[in-house]
């Protein structure tokens, strides 16, 4: 059983059934299993949401002007990210992948929250910044909120460094 999507609990519990009708196992109601499995993780991740929540600084700023962010970013392996400065914040852009527009919202230091503008991606990412003595930009990069993020949002494989101005051209869609 394949099958090319993020909620995989119902081919898992087909798959089961069919293994155990296979293998002559006993019956076992494979869809409440995983149901339970399911109603688990939400509680565990529920969970690393609150506790990193309450970890968190929120009287910090940014250490650097909203602005001074922006720029085009590079990845050896995906390629081009843009942050755009616009109404107050910072919106981020992957060029390879239209549907990915994040809204930034600062958490704390010099770390945001990216919250999708497809909220049906359910996937929002930490974005961080490594800052350079004189305050520029070293690196950005990323990681999951949720402990449930689907495996293939690989975004905390990526290690984006500032394209220098005078070598940014169009980002390529």
């Amino acid at each position: 059983m394949l099958g090319n999507h993020e909620d995989y609990h119902g081919t898992m519990a087909l798959t089961y059934h069919i293994l155990d009708l296979y293998l002559g196992a006993p019956a076992t109601d494979w869809i409440a299993a995983l149901r339970g499995a399911v109603e688990q993780e939400k509680v565990k991740a529920g969970q690393t949401e609150a506790r990193l929540a309450a970890q968190r600084n929120a009287n910090t700023k940014p250490s650097l002007p909203i602005a001074s962010y922006a720029g085009r970013y590079l990845d050896s392996w995906y390629g081009e990210a843009a942050l755009t400065a616009e109404s107050g914040g910072l919106v981020l852009r992957f060029s390879r992948s239209p549907s990915l527009v994040a809204d930034l919202e600062h958490w704390q230091h010099d770390s945001f929250v990216a919250r999708w503008r497809n909220r049906t991606l359910n996937a929002d990412a930490f974005v961080y910044f490594a800052l350079n003595p004189d305050g520029t930009v070293e690196g950005m990069k990323m990681q999951p909120v949720s402990p449930l993020t689907d495996f293939s949002f690989d975004f905390q494989d990526l290690e984006f460094k500032p394209v220098p101005a005078s070598a940014a051209k169009p980002l390529a869609n």
